[in-house]
């Protein structure tokens, strides 16, 4: 982490994350020199600090601040466009939605008003002293726990987990208290460092279950978040001090975990609204008026804060689980995995997204009775959609049938499956073959996380290897629409075999590839390049838009790519090219691959025929607001307009984060994850809203950005 004065025409400082490839911009009145100072003076935990001269910082957009006086007492929020004249003190002056954590340390007085150009102001100019100290969202694991395959050790594994939270109060609900757990390894004996591996002793939550894998696998999200030891058990159950809990809710145990977790982890974050930001939250606010109209008394909310982690469950146990689900956020990820000892290792990065996770059977059902029926259907027809004169994305074998694959079809997808129904954003699929709407993850892409990401800028390659399919190669624009980063996108048109596999061995942080794919590889203009013949690949995500590429894609993340967006099948050009575009500005504004996959599969049949290869949380480009946003409009009579809003957790803004909605001018705050809030507002205040940064809108039904709706959708 480092501060860089940045002089010239508009001084600012350089906030720069280089393990994350995060950084931000604080506009200032003057040029300020940074000075490396103590961190003590910061209320929160600071990765490094500096001394700065007194001045006016802005942050070009209208982000939530939080205000804390020297003795930890919270004074204010500021949110859209309320302003605040704080009188002389001690402040601890918090940045928020910066892409990392940034706190001012004050002395003096503060002004924090709106600005229409320059965003949130904040004004320091005659403060005494003021300090700046950030603190990365990144984490890595606290250490590598070695476990055999015998489930009694996996339990002890297990048990482990919950060691990387920094608290075990109601505020592990937030990200940056969560901390990464333990990677798990397998071994001939289980191993784990020091202070690692919860005890009956040191653990004030059990969970006792019987000692399967099929038992296990699901248990490993709850184990961590509530820093629970693991013990066998003949009947599934959750112990917290002197009560006991059944983890089968009725639908089977694995369900009931789900749901316990998901009921926990709401009333956390309705809980803490009581402790160190006693915010106003959406959230809390609906689930009130549920209980209300339950007839359920009124819960003391600051009373359970209070309360140790075990009597705070038997609190939450005590809180009806209906009235609860109906403001549970649309969940991240769910986990399908075959329950057998090759998938340990892949638990702790589930788990580090809360994801839920589900057993398939132990043995594989056949794929082609798993292939969902538009695929099947869309496979079948396929030389009936050519002799037609539909234009595909196949090799192309005379002028008459133009295809975006060769016509050898040894590569048919045989492999496919379609995962069990889900209603969280992301699937990933721990299992043979590769999978439908959902994420074939691997354990060298999710391993990749932790690899430095230098802040030089983006740097993005459009790589289009056939005229025919120009018309997607004006991604190059819509990658360059970035206002507040630095970006360079470079364009390669019709690559030979070694043009392309130098494209793919370069430090790009993405390669989006238009063109013909197929078994033997990626089309160039003197062949086919088989990715499985690249020994590295440096390119970090990838999109490659031809037919059937997910083996290709495949053979990058062996290489070294974290991930990427693949297809299953055929798919014609006009709907390929259309989904490029989107997938393109979907990425640009922040979203991860898994939230990409969710909104395009929503949006066509088509984008269900897309998969993902690698981590399906990969986020490579940074939203301005942490959280990539969806606002869906629906328009009503008498000037009403209703809007929706979205959100799409990453690795970079996980959920438990905050979101704050800029159209209607609310102070209050959301959990960032699935559907936030209904706002009824005007249509002028909508205008405004789209007016401003890049980012989807769904209007009836139709999937826009803001800066390109029709006129006679806003007339």
């Amino acid at each position: 982490m480092r501060v860089e004065s940045q002089s010239g025409e508009h001084p600012a400082l350089a906030l720069i994350d280089d393990i994350q490839g995060v950084s931000a911009r604080l506009s200032t009145s003057s040029v300020c020199h940074p000075t490396r100072c103590s961190t003590d003076s910061f209320l929160f935990p600071v990765d490094t600090a500096y001394e700065l001269s007194p001045t006016v910082f802005w942050t070009h957009q209208l982000n939530p601040i939080m205000v804390r006086n020297r003795e930890n007492t919270f004074n204010t929020d500021i949110t859209n466009r309320e302003t605040a004249d704080l009188p002389y003190g001690s402040y601890s002056v918090d940045l928020c939605s910066l892409g990392l954590k940034v706190y001012l340390s004050v002395q003096g007085e503060i002004e924090i008003i709106p600005d229409e150009d320059r965003g949130r102001v904040i004004d320091c100019s005659t403060a005494e002293s003021v300090r700046i100290g950030v603190r990365s969202f990144h984490e890595s694991p606290s250490g590598t726990v070695t476990t055999t395959d015998q489930p009694r050790d996996v339990m002890r594994a297990l048990s482990c987990l919950g060691s990387a939270l920094k608290t075990t109060t109601c505020e592990r609900s937030y990200p940056t208290l969560r901390g990464h757990p333990p990677l798990i390894e397998r071994g001939e004996r289980f191993q784990a460092p020091s202070g690692l591996e919860r005890t009956d002793e040191t653990a004030s939550v059990r969970i006792e279950v019987p000692p399967t894998l099929e038992s296990l696998y699901p248990l490993a999200p709850l184990a961590y978040y509530l820093n629970a030891v693991v013990r066998p058990g003949e009947t599934p159950r959750l112990v917290a001090g002197d009560a006991t809990y059944s983890l089968d809710r009725g639908a089977g145990m694995e369900s009931g975990v789900a749901q316990i977790l998901k009921h926990i982890f709401t009333l956390d974050c309705i809980t803490r609204t009581e402790g160190l930001y006693p915010l106003s939250l959406g959230e809390r606010e609906v689930f009130e008026t549920h209980l209300e109209d339950a007839g359920y008394d009124e819960i003391d909310f600051a009373a359970i804060y209070e309360q140790p982690l075990a009597e705070q469950l038997q609190s939450y146990f005590s809180i009806s689980f209906d009235v609860v689900e109906e403001v549970v956020p649309r969940w991240p990820l769910t986990a399908d995995v075959r329950p057998v000892p090759k998938y340990l290792p892949f638990l702790p990065f589930v788990v580090a997204s809360l994801g839920t996770v589900r057993c398939l059977p132990t043995s594989s059902p056949r794929p082609t009775a798993s292939v969902t029926p538009a695929i099947e259907e869309f496979c079948r027809n396929r030389d009936a959609r050519v002799a037609n004169g539909d234009f595909t994305r196949a090799m192309p074998i005379s002028r008459e049938r133009q295809t975006r694959s060769s016509d050898d079809t040894s590569d048919l997808p045989a492999d496919i499956y379609r995962p069990p129904a889900s209603d969280s954003i992301s699937q990933i699929w721990l299992a043979d073959g590769y999978p439908v709407r959902a994420a074939k993850p691997t354990l060298d892409a999710f391993q990749r996380r932790f690899d430095a990401t230098p802040v030089d800028g983006y740097e993005v390659a459009v790589v289009s290897n056939d005229t025919a399919m120009q018309a997607e190669s004006d991604v190059v624009e819509l990658y360059e629409q970035q206002d507040q980063i630095t970006f360079g996108v470079t364009m390669h048109e019709e690559l030979s075999k070694q043009a392309l596999r130098g494209v793919l061995t370069d430090d790009y942080d993405l390669v989006h590839y238009v063109g013909h794919v197929d078994g033997k590889g990626l089309q160039c203009t003197d062949g086919w390049l088989d990715t499985h013949t690249l020994e590295t690949v440096s390119t970090r995500m990838f999109v490659l838009n031809g037919c059937r590429s997910y083996v290709q894609g495949k053979g990058l993340v062996d290489a070294g790519a974290i991930g990427g967006l693949c297809t299953l099948t055929d798919v014609d050009n006009v709907s390929a090219t259309r989904i490029g575009r989107t997938v393109a500005r979907l990425i640009n504004t922040g979203f991860s691959l898994g939230g990409a996959l969710d909104l395009i599969s929503e949006d066509s049949l088509i984008g269900r025929q897309y998969t993902i290869v690698g981590d399906p949380g990969t986020a490579i480009f940074q939203n301005p607001e942490d959280t990539p946003i969806l606002t869906e409009i629906t328009y009503a009579p008498d000037d009403e307009v209703i809007v929706d809003l979205y959100g799409y957790p990453s690795i970079r803004s996980q959920i438990g984060m905050l979101y704050v909605p800029s159209v209607g001018n609310t102070d209050m705050y959301y959990l960032n994850c699935g559907h936030m809030t209904t706002i009824n507002t005007t249509h002028s205040a909508v205008t405004e809203d789209l007016q401003h940064g890049r980012h989807p809108v769904r209007v009836d039904g139709s999937l826009l950005w803001n800066n390109e709706i029709p006129d006679e959708f806003l007339e």
